[in-house]
C-alpha cells in the first residue's frame, strides 16, 4: 500500500494543508509542537478509525471551528483509492471510501499502517491494556472480521457488568453463555497471533543483539480454558464475587502476554535498551506479518522515535525500512537517510524541502 497524498482541513492546529508523499522514505521535520504528530495522527486514523492518542472528535477540530476533514489518496491492490473522514462537533463523524459512506467494521483493514511512537517503547513495562490494544489493532488489519468480534465481546461484557451492578441476575445465564463463547474466540485469536509474532520478533532481537539474546513470548489468559464451556462454568462459580466487585473478573479483557529474553521476563529483569529492542522487533514483525497476509507491505509510521533510540538501534531500523514507504517525524531533516523526501512543518503549514 502506498499513500500518495494527505489533505487536512481544520484538523488539530492545521487550518489547511496538503502533503504529497513518495514511495520511499518521507521525513516530516520541524520544531516541536508544530503539527508533525498531528499529521501522523490523521494518517493513522484511517487504520484504527479513531485517534491513537485517545482524543475525542471535538479535540481534533481546530479551535473556533465546528467541522474538520482528513482525506487520503492511496494506492492499493493496483488501483488508486480515496478515504475521507468528516468530523462534526455536533454529531458523529462520517467515514467515506471512494466517495461512498461506510462504517468502521467495513473499512478496517483497508488502510494498512504500522505505527511506532515513543510511548510504545514502554509497551512491555506498561499495563496489560496497552499490550492487548497492540495485539487487537494488529489482528484487525489482518482479519477485519475480528473488529466485529471485539465489538460484540465489548458489548456483552458491558451488559454483564451492568447486570452485576444492578443485582438483577435473572438473565445472567444467557449473557454468560454469549460472553464465554466470545471471550474464548478472542483469546484463541490473540494466542495465534502471538505465536505468529514470536518468530520474526525473535529473529530481529537475535540480529540486534549479535546472537546473544533469544526472545520468546507467552500469552497469559486470565483463565486457562480448553473450551467455552469451561469459561461458562468459571463465570458461574465467580458470580457472587463478581457481584460484589461489580465487574467480570475472568475473560479476554483480563488477558496479557509476557516477553522473555534467554528465559527471563523482560518486564522484570530487562534493561531499558532490551525492552526497546523487543518493542522494535514487535513493530518490524507486525509490518512483515501484515505484508505477508495482505499481499502488500503496510505504510510504516515512525513518530519521533529516532530521538528516543541510541545510534545502534536507529541504524538497525533504518536498514530494515529501506525500500519500503515510510513516514518519519523528526526535529531535524535526518540527512543520513539518502534520497528521502523532506517536508517542512511549521505552525500547521506544510512545505516541501
Amino acid at each position: 500500500m502506498i499513500l500518495k497524498s494527505l489533505e487536512l482541513k481544520n484538523f488539530r492546529n492545521i487550518p489547511y494543508a496538503k502533503a504529497e508523499f513518495e514511495d520511499g522514505v518521507n521525513i516530516l521535520y520541524g520544531k516541536n509542537a508544530q503539527g508533525k504528530t498531528n499529521i501522523m495522527e490523521a494518517i493513522r486514523f484511517f487504520t484504527e478509525c479513531r485517534s491513537f492518542r485517545g482524543a475525542n472528535d471535538r479535540e481534533l477540530i481546530i479551535s473556533g471551528e465546528t467541522k474538520a476533514e482528513i482525506t487520503a489518496v492511496f494506492e492499493k491492490d493496483g488501483r488508486e483509492q480515496t478515504a475521507q473522514v468528516r468530523f462534526d462537533a455536533e454529531k458523529r463523524r462520517e467515514l467515506y471510501l471512494n466517495g461512498a459512506k461506510t462504517i468502521p467494521k467495513e473499512f478496517i483493514g483497508t488502510f494498512n499502517t504500522v505505527l511506532f511512537y515513543p510511548e510504545q517503547l514502554s509497551l512491555i513495562k506498561n499495563g496489560p491494556d496497552n499490550r492487548r490494544k497492540f495485539v487487537d489493532i494488529s489482528i484487525c488489519q489482518l482479519r477485519p472480521v475480528y473488529y466485529s468480534l471485539l465489538s460484540r465481546f465489548s458489548r456483552t461484557l458491558q451488559q454483564r457488568n451492568a447486570l452485576l451492578k444492578s443485582g438483577d441476575i435473572r438473565t445472567l445465564d444467557i449473557w454468560d453463555e454469549r460472553f464465554a463463547k466470545l471471550s474464548f474466540l478472542v483469546t484463541k485469536t490473540r494466542e495465534n497471533y502471538i505465536s505468529r509474532l514470536e518468530i520474526p520478533s525473535a529473529a530481529s532481537v537475535k540480529e540486534i543483539s549479535g546472537g546473544k539474546e533469544e526472545l520468546s513470548l507467552k500469552y497469559i489468559p486470565s483463565f486457562q480454558a480448553e473450551d467455552e464451556e469451561e469459561i461458562f462454568c468459571e463465570l458461574e462459580k465467580n458470580r457472587e464475587k463478581d457481584g460484589e466487585l461489580g465487574y467480570t473478573s475472568v475473560g479476554a479483557h483480563k488477558d496479557d502476554f509476557e516477553t522473555y529474553l534467554n528465559g527471563k521476563n523482560v518486564k522484570i529483569y530487562g534493561s531499558q535498551g532490551q525492552q526497546r529492542s523487543c518493542v522494535m522487533a514487535f513493530k518490524l514483525a507486525e509490518a512483515e506479518i501484515t505484508g505477508e497476509t495482505r499481499g502488500e507491505y503496510p505504510l510504516i509510521l515512525l513518530d519521533d522515535v529516532f530521538s528516543e533510540l541510541d545510534t545502534e538501534r536507529r541504524d538497525y531500523i533504518t536498514g530494515k525500512i529501506m525500500g519500503k514507504q515510510v513516514i518519519i517525524t523528526s526535529c531535524d531533516p535526518i540527512t543520513r537517510i539518502d534520497g528521502a523526501k523532506k517536508i517542512y512543518v511549521e505552525s500547521g503549514t506544510v512545505t516541501d524541502g
